[in-house]
Parts: C-alpha cells; sequence; structure tokens
C-alpha cells in the first residue's frame, strides 16, 4: 500500500476512535446519570428512553462501533507490515480497539439488550448490581479509545517521517 494509503487508513482510524470518544465521554457524563441512579424494574425502560441511552444503542452506536471494529482490524495488518517503534506502536494502538470491541460485543451490548433494557423481569436486586457493575465498566472503554487515539496519533506522525 502506498504511504498515502496507509495515512489515510491511519487517519480514518483514528477519527473512528474519536467519535466512539466522544460518545463514550457524553454517556458517562451526561447519560448514565439519567438512568443508573436508584434502577428499579417498574421505571427502568422509562428513563433508559428519555435519558437517550436506549436511542444511542439503536442509531449511533451501532454505525461507530462496527466502523472502528473494521479499521482497527485492517490497521493490524497495516501496523505488521512496518517495523521498529512505528509497528509497535500502530499495532497497539489497533489491537487496543479490537479488545474493546470484542469485550463490547460480548459484555456490554448483551447486557444492555438482554438484562437491562427487559428490567421488569428482573429481581430489583440484581437488577441493581447488574446496572452498578455496567455503569463502573462502561468508563474504562472510554480510557481504552483514549490510549488508542493518543498512540494512533503517535504512529500518524511516526508514518508521515517514514
Amino acid at each position: 500500500m502506498t504511504a498515502f494509503g496507509e495515512q489515510l487508513s491511519l487517519s480514518l482510524f483514528i477519527f473512528s476512535v474519536s467519535l466512539g470518544i466522544g460518545g463514550g465521554l457524553y454517556e458517562t457524563r451526561v447519560v448514565y446519570p439519567n438512568w443508573t441512579r436508584d434502577p428499579d424494574p417498574q421505571t427502568l425502560s422509562i428513563k433508559l428512553r428519555s435519558s437517550g441511552q436506549a436511542g444511542a444503542g439503536r442509531r449511533f452506536w451501532p454505525f461507530v462501533s462496527p466502523a472502528s471494529m473494521l479499521l482497527a482490524l485492517f490497521n493490524l495488518y497495516l501496523a505488521w507490515q512496518q517495523t521498529g517503534s512505528l509497528r509497535t506502536i500502530w499495532f497497539a494502538s489497533a489491537m487496543v480497539i479490537v479488545v474493546k470491541s470484542i469485550t463490547t460485543y460480548s459484555y456490554f451490548a448483551p447486557t444492555m439488550m438482554r438484562r437491562i433494557e427487559r428490567a421488569e423481569k428482573m429481581d430489583r436486586n440484581i437488577l441493581r448490581r447488574t446496572v452498578r457493575k455496567w455503569a463502573a465498566l462502561s468508563p474504562l472503554r472510554v480510557i481504552a479509545e483514549l490510549f488508542a487515539w493518543t498512540s494512533g496519533l503517535w504512529a500518524l506522525i511516526l508514518l508521515s517521517k517514514k
């Protein structure tokens, strides 16, 4: 692949990670407090809709998250073809997003869709523990994305000097 193609691919990857950071920060700081406080099986679905959490799970993340994963996989391939510190930094950046995506698809999305969005079928104490755990772990994905974004920018700088 040409140097321009590599820079474009890495730039698109960094952009997609940026969208994830923005969405994650917004949800963590603005949306989560509106539905995670005192979750009740009878009212949680209303809180999810009114907070915007339900909408984001249907209209934002289904587009951003898979795009980031696909771009991360392609960037893993491109990073593997490099040498030295560029290879290490670029590869780490992409791999963090792959791991974050796998955890999102294996824990966060299924827990939201199968348990939290169907809260009326859950015991109140189990629901509270589930919501507390989900909301406590979820911001870790933003931290992972911040690492990937920073190291991706670093790799882009190194790539431009190549």
